[in-house]
C-alpha cells in the first residue's frame, strides 16, 4: 500500500503500481494502451485523484467504460476510494475544467459541489454533463420525435408533456437529451433548480438516507426542485421500497407543476417489475422513443464529433463514410470508434487513412455469420417477390424490379459487412449514392407501411436464420 502524502516521484510510482492493478484487469492489452498509458497524473493522496488525459473524449469514455475498473485499483493502492477528477489537456466546453466525476459515495458529493466558481458550482448542483447539450445533439430520423419533445418541455417545465419518459437501447442519446433539457431550463432561466440523477444513485441515496436517519433531507432534496431528471428508470424494477419513494416524489412534483423528465431502455408497459401505478404515470405524460441513427445521421455525429476536437481536426470523406457505413449500432460505439482511430493515430504517429481505419473498425465490428452473404440476400429477395436474380442486379428500373432491388440493397446494408461501394457493385456497379437512396426509401416506406414492414422483417429472419 502506498505510503501517504506522496512526493512528486512517489506520485508516478504510485501511479505505475495503480496501472499494473489496471492492466491485469483488462482483456485487451490494447485497451490498456489506449485508454490508460496516455493518463498522467497529476495529484494522489488519500482523498483526493486528478489525472490529465488528452482530451474530453477520454474522460466520457473512462467514464463510461473503465470508471469502476479505476476506482477499485486506485482504492487497493491508496487504500480508500478517493474522490476522482479527471483534467482534459483540451478543455470541456461549458465547464471548466477539470471535470468532476460524481463519487458514489453521499459524503464525496458535498465535496464536489464546493467548486472554486459559482459556474462550476451551479453545474455540480445540477450534475449535468457540461458537453451533453442541444447544441451538440445531432438530430435525424431517428430521434427527431424525441429531440422535438424534449425541445417542447425546456421551454415550458411542467406545462407540457409531464412527464417526459424517453425510451431506447443503451447509446441512442437518451441520456444527452435528458441533460439538454437541463442546460436549456438553465439558460433560459438561471435560478431554476435542476437536478439530474441516475435510478441507481437515487436508490444508493435513499438507502443512505435511512440507515442514517436523512429522509427528510433526502425528501427535501428531491421535492424541492423545479426540474427533475432520472436516468435508467428501469434500474427501479423489483425495488418496492425505492418504486414507493419514487413514487411519492413524483406525485408531489407534478401536483406542483414541476418538470419530470425519465428515461429507460424500454417503454413503460415493458419494464418487468416496475408497479402499475408507476408504468400508469409515466403513460400520463408522453413516451417518445430513440432509435438506430441511419447513415446520414451517423456521418454527422462523426463531422460534429472532429469540430469539437480543438485540433480542428477533420477526416477525409472516405474515411467518414467507412466509420459510418460499418459502425451501425449506437452512437456511443461510433463515437468510441472515432476516439480510438484518433487515439491509435496520435499515439503511433500516423496519419488517418482509411486502411488504418479499417484496422480500428476489425476491433469493433463482429463478422457476420457465413451464411448472410450477398448471393443468398439476393436469392430471398428474388423468391419473395417473385422476381428473377438476373433482374434485381440488372439495368432494368421498372417499379416492379426496382422495389425489390432497394430492399436487396437494404438488407445487405444492415445484415453485411459490405461498404456502400461493394453494395454497388453488387448490383451492376451502381454509385454509393444509389444505395443510400435505396435504403432510405424502403426505411420511409418501412415507417408507413405494416404489411411492407412484416414483409421485410419475414426477409430478415429467413436471411438471418440460414
Amino acid at each position: 500500500m502506498a505510503v501517504l502524502p506522496l512526493s512528486p516521484d512517489q506520485v508516478a510510482g504510485a501511479w505505475e503500481l495503480v496501472l499494473e492493478r489496471v492492466k491485469s484487469r483488462l482483456a485487451s492489452p490494447q485497451a490498456f494502451e489506449t485508454w490508460f498509458r496516455p493518463i498522467e497524473p497529476r495529484e494522489l493522496s488519500a482523498t483526493r485523484v486528478d489525472l490529465e488525459v488528452p482530451n474530453a473524449f477520454f474522460v466520457d469514455w473512462i467514464h463510461e467504460h473503465y470508471l469502476t475498473l479505476l476506482r477499485e485499483s486506485l482504492a487497493e493502492e491508496l487504500g480508500q476510494c478517493p474522490e476522482l477528477r479527471f483534467s482534459p489537456r483540451e478543455p470541456v466546453p461549458v465547464a471548466p475544467a477539470p471535470v468532476p466525476v460524481a463519487a458514489p459515495r453521499a459524503a464525496a458529493t458535498s465535496t464536489l459541489v464546493a467548486a472554486r466558481t459559482a459556474p462550476a458550482r451551479e453545474w455540480l448542483d445540477s450534475q449535468l454533463h457540461p458537453r451533453l447539450t442541444f447544441e451538440t445533439f445531432v438530430v435525424g430520423g431517428s430521434n427527431r420525435f424525441a429531440h422535438a419533445a424534449s425541445m417542447a418541455v425546456s421551454q415550458r417545465p411542467g406545462e407540457v408533456y409531464n412527464p417526459l419518459f424517453i425510451h431506447g437501447a443503451s447509446g441512442l442519446g437518451k441520456t444527452h437529451l435528458l441533460n439538454a433539457v437541463g442546460h436549456e431550463v438553465k439558460r433560459l432561466k438561471p435560478d431554476a433548480r435542476v437536478y439530474y440523477v441516475t435510478a441507481e444513485r437515487f436508490t444508493n441515496e435513499m438507502i443512505w438516507a435511512i440507515q442514517h436517519g436523512q429522509t427528510l433531507a433526502f425528501r427535501n432534496k428531491y421535492r424541492n426542485v423545479d426540474v427533475l431528471l432520472v436516468d435508467d428508470v428501469q434500474f427501479l424494477a423489483g425495488k418496492e421500497s425505492t418504486q414507493e419513494e419514487f413514487f411519492h416524489t413524483f406525485n408531489a412534483l407534478r401536483d406542483a407543476h414541476k418538470q419530470i423528465v425519465v428515461t429507460a431502455d424500454k417503454p413503460p408497459k415493458d419494464i418487468a417489475g416496475l408497479e402499475d401505478r408507476l408504468i400508469s404515470r409515466f403513460n400520463q405524460g408522453l413516451v417518445a422513443d430513440t432509435q438506430l441513427p441511419d447513415l446520414e445521421t451517423r456521418i454527422a455525429i462523426l463531422r460534429q464529433r472532429c469540430e469539437q476536437e480543438s485540433s480542428g481536426l477533420r477526416l477525409a470523406d472516405d474515411v467518414v463514410l467507412l466509420i459510418a457505413d460499418r459502425v451501425r449500432g449506437n452512437v456511443r460505439d461510433l463515437e468510441g470508434c472515432l476516439v480510438r482511430l484518433m487515439a491509435v493515430a496520435s499515439l503511433t504517429h500516423r496519419d488517418i487513412t482509411p486502411e488504418l481505419a479499417n484496422e480500428v473498425l476489425a476491433q469493433y465490428v463482429k463478422p457476420e455469420p457465413e451464411h448472410t452473404t450477398p448471393d443468398r440476400i439476393l436469392a430471398a429477395v428474388s423468391e419473395r417477390f417473385g422476381v428473377r436474380l438476373d433482374s434485381l442486379v440488372g439495368k432494368r428500373r421498372t417499379q416492379a424490379i426496382a422495389l425489390p432491388r432497394q430492399v436487396a440493397m437494404y438488407l445487405m446494408r444492415h445484415l453485411t459487412e459490405l461498404s456502400l461501394v461493394e453494395i454497388g457493385r453488387v448490383f451492376g456497379g451502381r454509385d454509393h449514392s444509389t444505395v443510400i437512396h435505396a435504403c432510405k426509401q424502403v426505411a420511409e416506406r418501412i415507417a408507413g407501411d405494416d404489411v411492407f414492414r412484416d414483409k421485410v422483417n419475414a426477409l430478415f429472419s429467413t436471411v438471418a436464420s440460414g
